[in-house]
């Protein structure tokens, strides 16, 4: 039945020739699919071949757009985000000749929209952005109301959701400029309809993994306990394994970051370390980065080669300045001091700070501390998810010698109560976290912060709503700088999740 409505619907679109269409035949998915493996040149090749043969098909505009937006969005260059800004309203006025009949009108206007609003967020340019994703909200709800059935809407629809469930109280401003109502939760479902999609619609099926794409992202970061993430792995494999998709640098993006969230620094080593690296694929030189963190956190000093890579070749903004604090931890490792200042030295003369990490790297280059071997190795073993080793490297070794400035002072105690965390054993946890926060609270360092945010995730999972509440309203308050935003985030999304307990 579904060939047969394709067949008809690419009769009626040729018996119609004068009259933009929206028609995503097989030449237009394949497209689709060279897009999501960063295979733009071949994505262009046959975009042209559509646009010669199928002059008003309208497939080829958002699809265009698509490689754009990708471009922007993975190569962060400020130049290109320059050049190829007009394009939008130039996409704008040809999508609006299409038939208004049909689902894909406002999804793709929408789609259009949103992508250039995640680009500018990229590029700080956030009012812009706020009325950007306002219309593209009002398109995907326009949709749903016309064409309840046509789930692909779903996606566009839930990551305005998501973002709007996680703007912060200070930037109010932008949600009333938006006049949206949303929550993460309701984001996460509607994406979820997509990417757990299980009918046989074959363009349904297309949309597939970009959702999952997107809900990988979201579940690694904003979930309450990150392996609620781990189910979305299976999602991710069946999206890319024995397929077309295969070796998606999208989709090995999105698994990496979930099994490095988990702790789980193997498997996150085998898929980078495996990935196919193709010439005629743009280049995602965030794996390279994302490679050395996990080399990193075995404490391979060899991650030193991911982390020259990443900064030699990547020509955006975001991460540079996170390498060279890694790369002059990686000297702390090997006990190279000069090594570390000169790594140290650079951080502050590339890229902005702009995320948290970079935000972070900037701060430790202008405090001038240099950072304790002990805990450093016990924080990158943490991070790997190797715990008993992390423990063992701080109890085999006197208190005198893992403390030997203010900032260890208080991330001894944090530290332990990260390690107790994981393992489990929450009473020695929370008496770590709460030693932490005391000692911690007035200092521009993350710990107190981040403590009081996962003596909140405590509470909550032990359904102790209010001193839960408490918690993430404390971490909310501490006005720490370090990784900021991101503490912000998840102590928001946990008091959004609090109130639904209170209903």
């Amino acid at each position: 039945m579904t060939r047969l409505l394709l067949t008809v619907g690419a009769l009626l679109f040729l018996s119609l020739p004068l009259r933009a269409q929206f028609f995503f035949n097989d030449r237009c998915q394949a497209t689709y699919q060279s897009i999501f493996r960063l295979q733009f040149l071949e994505a262009n090749r046959l975009l042209v071949l559509e646009k010669q043969q199928n002059p008003t098909n309208l497939v080829p505009v958002l699809l265009e757009n698509y490689i754009d937006f990708l471009t922007l969005f993975i190569g962060e260059e400020k130049t290109q985000f320059h050049q190829l800004e007009p394009n939008k309203s130039k996409r704008i006025t040809l999508l609006e000749k299409g038939d208004k009949n049909s689902p894909y009108y406002n999804f793709f206007l929408g789609e259009v929209y949103l992508q250039w609003a995640f680009a500018r967020i990229k590029f700080g340019e956030y009012a812009s952005a706020a009325i950007e994703v306002r219309k593209a909200y009002s398109l995907f709800t326009l949709n749903q109301s016309r064409f309840p059935d046509f789930i692909p809407n779903n996606t566009g629809l839930g990551l305005v959701h998501v973002i709007i469930g996680i703007i912060p109280e200070k930037y109010q401003w932008i949600k009333n400029l938006m006049g949206v109502n949303g929550s993460v939760d309701q984001g996460f479902k509607e994406i979820h309809q997509v990417a757990g999609y299980q009918g046989s619609d074959p363009q349904i099926q297309l949309f597939k993994p970009e959702a999952t794409f997107y809900l990988a992202l979201l579940a690694a970061n904003l979930q309450k306990n990150q392996k609620e993430a781990l189910p979305i792995l299976e999602l991710l494999e069946r999206q890319s394994s024995g397929n077309q998709l295969d070796q998606s640098p999208l989709l090995i993006f999105a698994q990496a970051t979930i099994l490095l969230k988990n702790g789980r620094n193997d498997q996150v080593l085998k898929i980078l370390q495996h990935r196919n690296e193709e010439k005629n694929k743009f280049p995602f030189c965030y794996l390279d980065f994302l490679e050395g963190v996990a080399r990193l956190n075995s404490l391979d000093v060899n991650a030193a080669l991911c982390f020259q890579r990443y900064v030699h070749q990547f020509k955006g903004q975001n991460y540079l300045r996170s390498a060279y604090q890694k790369l002059a931890w990686i000297s702390i490792l090997k006990g190279d001091t000069a090594g570390f200042k000169a790594n140290m030295g650079k951080v502050t003369t590339v890229g902005e700070a702009l995320v948290d990490e970079d935000k972070q790297a900037t701060r430790e280059a202008q405090s001038g501390l240099i950072p304790g071997g002990i805990l450093l190795r016990a924080r990158l073993l943490f991070d790997g998810g190797y715990y008993d080793r992390a423990l063992q490297e701080i109890l085999n070794n006197p208190v005198k010698k893992c403390i030997v400035t203010r900032r260890d002072f208080i991330e001894y105690s944090y530290r332990l109560a990260r390690i107790y965390h994981e393992l489990g054993q929450y009473s020695k946890a929370i008496g770590y976290y709460k030693q932490t926060i005391q000692r911690g609270k007035t200092d521009p360092f993350y710990f107190a912060t981040a403590s009081a945010l996962q003596l909140g995730l405590i509470y909550e999972n032990l359904s102790l709503y209010k001193q839960a509440d408490s918690s993430y309203r404390l971490s909310l308050s501490i006005p720490t700088p370090e990784y900021k935003s991101s503490l912000n985030q998840k102590a928001k999304a946990g008091l959004n999740r609090l109130k639904k307990q209170q209903r």
